[in-house]
């Protein structure tokens, strides 16, 4: 009996450490998507594609030509008067290890500023790590569609919970 005892707590010693050990891992999820969102509202793009999964930046046709690309959406924004508000970053799911890599999905809402009013799109993003979680590279499933990023990263653990994507909530500017 007292065997089990003894067994059965260094259970729970452990389980209580490995989730000491996840909870840094998901703040320093959380931190790098913070640092990628903030990058993104200030339109610094050479740091936003720091966290960009590289097979995605090869996939949208290299550095340069994803550069080119999203300083020719910011242009069309300004010209629309369209900004980024915020960005706010969920907590990290699950942390799943899966072919070398770890994984989990992070809830995301974005809220932009429009001459009509705010538009606000809640979504997901995959976070990948391929260095036992130093560094989190992240994929938007609002801008890259789940059956594509399956299809440019191979490595996706099939066990990723995605939730599907709720309609944009629009929200008009109060009239004068």
């Amino acid at each position: 009996m007292k065997k089990t005892f003894l067994s059965l707590s260094s259970c729970l010693l452990l389980l209580m450490a490995i989730r000491t050990v996840a909870q840094p891992m998901q703040t320093l999820i959380k931190i790098q998507a913070m640092q990628m969102a903030n990058a993104l509202v200030k339109n610094d793009y050479a740091a936003f594609i720091r966290f960009i999964p590289p097979d995605i930046v090869e996939y949208a046709g290299g550095k340069e030509k994803l550069l080119n690309n999203m300083d020719s959406a910011r242009a069309a924004m300004k010209q629309f008067d369209i900004k980024f508000k915020k960005i706010l970053i969920g907590n990290p799911g699950d942390i799943i290890s899966y072919k070398g890599h770890l994984q989990c999905v992070i809830p995301q809402t974005t809220t932009m500023e429009t001459v009509l009013g705010e538009l606000e799109a809640e979504t997901s993003l995959i976070a990948i790590s391929p260095d036992k979680g130093e560094n989190w590279y992240f994929v938007d499933t609002n801008v890259y569609k789940v059956d594509k990023i399956k299809g440019v990263l191979p490595g996706l653990s099939p066990d990723l919970k995605i939730p599907p994507q709720n309609p944009p909530k629009f929200t008009p500017r109060a009239q004068p």
